[in-house]
């Protein structure tokens, strides 16, 4: 097999291992009437179809990270691969509550181990400007596998059953399976090292912990500052370790740590947006949950299109000034649903989606390049890793901080108002990330 045949299957291998992870993050989100009556679920475990999910894949991110660096990349894709088509079968014929938020922890503990993994394997096989392109590919599908998450949830529950969309995961898992025995080398396996236990089990409660502290806790306040107390034990154990799972001197390098700070308040804004907007749409402006998928197509359109045409815009003008226009865009996109809010479905929804889908577009790919910037291969793993934890913790903080202040303000009914308040703070934390954007390259 060629070089450049090798690159294609291992660039479909890490699309599609993306597009898996965002899907699984959404397609539930339009069948929670219909897998409530199915599985007999109350008040309680409802969120924790969802929130099971989340848990599991921002607790083990790092350790996913530190694997794919310590183990053969391929092994680990395979073991990740496995791990996430049985919780997905199991999804899929879950008969009762307890199956189903099982089977989606053990989807999440897969997609924590498959995305840094597959991150990892475009580093691998990719260099300059081929690496450039392989990303913006691979951040092209997450708007893409969200929003058509949510149509096929839709459709699957309205016409059909839900439980098909846990089912297709099988089917491409073994695709997956069969791509990475052909096309996949077997890395190099690295001297072998004592594993870093309390590194990995103080980074899985704390985690752990301050996802749930944000999504479900009865009492947030005290969860939280326990997951801070054992976040900052696991900085001191990373200190002291030998073999940490995550060397804390990969912070040294400001471009890398931007990076991080930037993407996580970036998508923070940008999951709160889509929490807020699909609320607003089916309370609001009564929308049925088919529709709502409908409505989110601007935005990964656009999303798409953006991650197309930024390759040869960071070959031109580098990252740092195509971020700096990307979240300007964004900006502009959420100025507008902001003055236009509560107009007719075009000027305050859809044109607002489609200037946030591009500029979001625009932007995945600079953060990524900045989240893995000279980076050593046996680090890339790790970097991988803090760059999904960015992402996904970044996403739950936001929606937390959104979802905490608007309620402080309005009662549940007051939708309308909530979702003023969050396209503020969305705005606001545009405005931060932009600040980040022109600090520019430093060295510590």
């Amino acid at each position: 097999m060629s070089a450049q045949s090798r690159q294609r299957i291992v660039l479909i291998i890490a699309m599609l291992s993306y597009f898996l992870t965002a899907l699984s993050n959404s397609i539930v989100l339009t069948s929670l009437t219909k897998l409530t009556a199915d599985l007999s679920l109350t008040q309680v475990t409802l969120p924790w179809v969802q929130n099971a999910y989340g848990l599991a894949f921002g607790s083990f991110l790092l350790i996913g990270g530190r694997l794919s660096d310590a183990l053969s990349r391929r092994r680990i894709l395979n073991l990740a691969l496995v791990i996430f088509m049985v919780g997905s079968l199991l999804s899929g014929l879950a008969p009762n509550g307890l199956v189903m938020i099982t089977a989606r922890f053990l989807q999440g503990i897969g997609s924590a181990l498959l995305a840094p993994t597959s991150m990892a394997l475009l580093i691998d096989y990719f260099t300059g400007s081929g690496l450039v392109k392989a990303i913006a590919w691979y951040s092209s599908v997450a708007g893409l596998g969200s929003s058509v998450g949510l149509v096929v949830g839709g459709v699957l529950a309205s016409y059909l059953s839900w439980r098909i969309g846990f089912y297709l995961n099988v089917p491409l898992c073994l695709l997956m399976l069969g791509l990475a025995w052909w096309a996949l080398r077997e890395s190099p396996t690295p001297t072998p090292s004592p594993l870093d236990v309390w590194g990995t089990l103080t980074s899985v409660l704390g985690c752990g912990l301050l996802v749930y502290a944000l999504n479900g806790a009865t009492q947030p306040l005290v969860t939280l500052l326990v997951a801070l107390v054992i976040l900052a034990g696991f900085v001191v154990t990373e200190k002291r370790s030998a073999h940490p799972i995550l060397p804390l001197n990969i912070f040294n390098n400001w471009t890398r740590t931007n990076g991080y700070l930037s993407r996580a308040i970036l998508n923070g804004a940008v999951m709160g947006y889509w929490f807020f907007i699909s609320e607003y749409l089916q309370q609001a402006r009564h929308y049925t949950p088919f529709k709502v998928g409908l409505a989110y197509l601007p935005l990964s359109l656009t999303m798409f299109l953006g991650a197309m045409i930024v390759p040869r815009l960071i070959d031109r003008w580098q990252n740092k000034r195509v971020l700096v226009a990307a979240v300007a865009v964004e900006f502009v996109g959420f100025a507008l649903a902001l003055i236009t809010f509560g107009q007719t479905y075009w000027p305050s929804v859809g044109i607002p989606m489609m200037i946030i889908g591009i500029g979001q577009g625009l932007a995945l790919a600079p953060l990524t390049n900045m989240g893995i910037d000279h980076v050593s291969a046996d680090r890339s793993g790790v970097a991988s890793g803090l760059v999904n934890a960015a992402h996904q913790l970044g996403g739950v903080l936001g929606l937390a901080l959104m979802v905490n202040v608007a309620a402080s303000l309005f009662s549940a009914q007051a939708i309308a108002s909530q979702f003023r308040v969050a396209l503020m703070i969305a705005l606001a934390m545009v405005a931060v990330v932009t600040g980040l954007a022109l600090t520019g390259k430093r060295k510590s």
